[in-house]
């Protein structure tokens, strides 16, 4: 089985950023993404050694703007903090963080099919170069 590692990047205002690797439901920071990777990794079993690796950047672009980036970013590093503390989202932000998840996941999706079409698009004009 595949296992998929998701880096994010964490910051608040006028404080240091910080990175968080995410495989299941193990976790550890870092004050890089490496750094954060490291310290996952040496959490993985050897049964977890097949693993995709996904560094989401967290920027506002035109497939999700900057006021769903930012409540997206909010309830992230509230979910996180409330799972350090053993404390849970409300079911009306817990329901917000699914809608704005899957969002970006679309997002993500229109942004793969765009890079898709200009990596096509080059190859093509490449070929007709030769």
């Amino acid at each position: 089985m595949m296992n998929t590692i998701e880096i994010i990047q964490e910051s608040e205002p006028n404080q240091q950023t910080n990175y968080r690797a995410i495989c299941g439901e193990k976790q550890a920071l870092g004050r890089s993404p490496g750094q954060a990777l490291d310290e996952l990794e040496q959490q993985l079993t050897a049964l977890e050694t097949n693993t995709l690796i996904i560094v989401q950047r967290f920027l506002p672009d035109g497939f999700f703007p900057q006021p769903q980036h930012h409540k997206l970013q909010r309830l992230m590093n509230k979910f996180h903090e409330g799972q350090d503390n053993q404390q849970h989202l409300s079911n009306e932000e817990q329901n917000e963080l699914e809608t704005l998840a899957e969002a970006e996941l679309a997002a993500a999706n229109e942004r793969a099919k765009k890079l898709l079409e200009r990596v096509k698009h080059q190859q093509s004009s490449s070929q007709e170069n030769i």
